[in-house]
């Protein structure tokens, strides 16, 4: 059986949270080559640049882009990005991880959840192991939930891989336990 992970922030204060305040082409999300960032809200005393950043996307640091890249998956690009630290210093360790691969792919007969004006509300989530199946891994290894777009699911070798050379800043959860960490 395959599991699968999102990731989520460590839970330490000192790493601090970013948002996008614009693209290069301009307003272009979707084909962006540079994702401009910034620091969000309250900003750590002392930061801590870790391999992970939260964001309303997934930014990473080189190192995991590395081990993602070791399994060819289809349909993930990463952008580079230029955060803007408060005092006008630019940081460019970043890129922002996307992915074309969007599936949807809830069990709704096993998973508890309700729909309402086009949004899940879910509070417990089942992968349809038929549906996934039917895609080829390399297109699933990294994805999108239609039914949770905030979520981007790694598949389970993905993440250990990337838990496997000591990532700062970041924790991967299974999607359907919710459980511990993995790692």
């Amino acid at each position: 059986m395959e599991n699968y992970y999102f990731i989520r922030r460590k839970s330490d204060q000192a790493y601090p949270l970013i948002r996008e305040v614009g693209y290069e082409p301009e307003d272009d999300d979707r084909n962006a080559t540079l994702v401009y960032l910034e620091f969000n809200g309250t900003i750590p005393r002392n930061p801590v640049m870790a391999d992970f950043l939260s964001g309303p996307e997934v930014y990473i640091t080189d190192k995991i882009i590395e081990v993602i890249k070791s399994f060819t998956p289809k349909g993930v690009r990463f952008i580079e990005t230029e955060l803007t630290t408060p005092k006008g210093d630019l940081i460019e360790d970043y890129f922002c991880l996307k992915t074309e691969n969007r599936y949807h792919a809830m069990d709704k007969e096993k998973s508890e959840f309700t729909y309402k004006y086009l949004v899940y509300n879910i509070s417990k989530f089942i992968l349809d192991k038929k549906v996934l199946n039917k895609i080829p891994l390399e297109e699933r290894l990294i994805f999108v939930l239609r039914e949770s777009p905030s979520k981007i699911l790694f598949h389970e070798t993905v993440a250990k891989a990337i838990m496997d050379v000591n990532p700062t800043g970041m924790v991967f959860i299974n999607i359907e336990t919710g459980g511990e960490p993995l790692g």
